[in-house]
């Protein structure tokens, strides 16, 4: 933190005037800038170290460098898919929270169908209209999403 010299008037007579003796005083000022740690050479030298690595990882002819940057869009799409499903099942699950508050047993507003047949002739094999197991297998897919995401996640930084 750095000092800085302020003039600190006083009045006499209604007139602001400083005193010769208290006229100065050192007061901190905050310079705004955080004071930061420069990196060591050893430091540098590793991140240049990884740096260099994600380089070679890129392919050098044109064709396998366009299927790469292909695969890595197709992640990364992915993963933007199950961000904005998870976003959903999330919603989902807090508004699910509050029926469930209400009514633990059964609920008009959630079912959960399993079904049989194709898509012209289904037929429900079972309803599930309980929103507490509703809600614990949406937390439980939330959590399968959160694992996809972070694997693919490691899958885009490689």
């Amino acid at each position: 933190m750095e000092s800085q010299k302020v003039n600190v008037p006083t009045a006499q007579n209604g007139k602001a005037t400083p005193k010769p003796e208290t006229a100065v005083k050192m007061l901190p000022v905050a310079t705004g800038k955080p004071e930061a740690k420069e990196p060591t050479p050893e430091e540098l030298k590793k991140v240049i170290e990884d740096l260099n690595k994600r380089l070679s990882a890129i392919p050098q002819d044109l064709k396998t460098r366009v299927e790469y940057f292909s695969k890595k869009n197709e992640l990364i799409r992915r993963l933007s898919k199950l961000d904005a499903d998870k976003e959903s099942l999330s919603k989902h699950l807090d508004y699910l929270s509050e029926i469930a508050t209400a009514n633990e047993f059964e609920t008009e507003d959630f079912n959960l169908n399993i079904e049989f047949g194709n898509k012209y002739n289904k037929t429900a094999v079972y309803t599930l209209k309980n929103p507490l197991i509703i809600g614990e297998l949406i937390s439980f897919i939330i959590g399968r999403v959160d694992a996809k995401r972070e694997v693919l996640k490691k899958e885009i930084e490689a």
